[in-house]
């Protein structure tokens, strides 16, 4: 796998990081070696996840296409899905409908995506909205399906051997012992433990000033990752009934590639 994280959510998200009223401290929070191994449990325990920013190894062809359809902008795109299940899902924001799902070897491609990237007829038919294609075979052939278990699996054993992670691109292994206690944001008493590789304290990350760093849940019987920031990218993870579990598409949902070529065709 190759290095897949792509431009993500802008340093500006950062600055909404604030110090806790609570009077904690550095000194309350576990050394990363102390809860690492926890950390990979508890992820690979979970029901769920959906990460944000970050693009699979096996739709890297596809980067120019999506990268056109957001004008450059991949901050939004988000691989989310079940880690009881083969339910994986790829879409462009939070309130959109998958481009891409991937259910064991079956593989689904939203015909919207597809008649924007078209120039055809085909783009102005209105019966082709919220249809999907399937293109199990030609997918599986050519590179493999997408699971986010397989993906947090990689992360997992990557930064065990040591180096930096191909599925984020960040370096665990460089991350310093001592880390930070600090509120989430300002609209609730959600608290994270952050880490980072340069030794920034929690008025850096606030500020923004933090080049690479991690945040987690400050759970210590799940402290799941809740960001990833190196540089200018960034990814964010959501967990378990915060995400949501991508369906087959119904069958009158389903158009063949006879249909596609049939109203590209005019028939």
């Amino acid at each position: 796998m190759t290095r897949s994280i792509t431009t993500g959510v802008a340093a500006a998200a950062i600055v909404s990081l604030a110090l806790t009223g609570c009077g904690a401290s550095a000194s309350d929070v576990p050394a990363f070696e102390e809860i690492e191994g926890d950390m990979w449990e508890s992820m690979a325990a979970s029901e769920a996840v959906a990460m944000t920013a970050v693009l699979p190894e096996a739709m890297s062809s596809d980067a120019a296409i999506i990268e056109e359809m957001l004008g450059g902008d991949l901050s939004d795109l988000q691989i989310y899905g079940s880690l009881d299940e083969s339910a994986t899902a790829i879409r462009l924001g939070e309130d959109q409908e998958p481009i891409m799902s991937f259910f064991g070897d079956e593989v689904y491609v939203s015909m919207d995506m597809i008649q924007q990237t078209m120039n055809s007829s085909m783009a102005e038919e209105a019966e082709l909205e919220g249809k999907y294609l399937d293109i199990s075979d030609d997918y599986d052939a050519a590179s493999g399906t997408v699971d986010v278990a397989d993906l947090l699996e990689d992360m997992r054993s990557t930064a065990e051997s040591g180096g930096a992670d191909e599925v984020t691109g960040f370096d665990f292994g460089q991350l310093q012992s001592e880390g930070s206690y600090m509120q989430l944001d300002m609209e609730s008493d959600d608290t994270g433990w952050f880490y980072s590789i340069d030794g920034e304290d929690e008025n850096a990350i606030m500020n923004g000033e933090a080049e690479q760093f991690i945040g987690l849940a400050s759970d210590r019987e799940a402290p799941r990752l809740l960001e990833i920031r190196d540089g200018d990218t960034s990814m964010d993870f959501s967990w378990d009934d915060e995400v949501e579990i991508p369906q087959r598409p119904s069958e009158d949902q389903l158009v063949t590639e006879e249909d596609v070529m049939g109203m590209a065709l005019g028939q």
